[in-house]
């Protein structure tokens, strides 16, 4: 039971679990949170790492991506599914 007197002290609620403790049980959570002991966690240290930038995969130059350049084909029609090849040289 936590309606108790005690000096200094008053009632307070955990940030995560709703309960009732008295304000020197809770501590303040790295996200701001004041929390009971159960719910109490340390930051993660990943959260702290910075990437290096990596030398190796500089290039020396580029050149931007060149337009995409669209022709148009037009076939005669002879009236068949295929359209008609001719071809100068035997293509074996």
């Amino acid at each position: 039971m936590k309606n108790y007197y005690k000096s200094g002290e008053w009632n307070a609620i955990c940030d995560v679990c709703g309960f009732k403790f008295k304000s020197a049980q809770l501590k303040e959570r790295w996200d701001g949170f004041m929390v009971c002991t159960r719910d109490y966690e340390t930051r993660h240290p990943m959260d702290f790492l910075k990437g290096r930038e990596e030398l190796s995969n500089k290039l020396p130059w580029t050149r931007p991506r060149p337009s995409d350049d669209f022709v148009t084909v037009t076939y005669a029609d002879n009236g068949s599914a295929v359209p008609a090849a001719t071809f100068d040289e035997d293509p074996l």
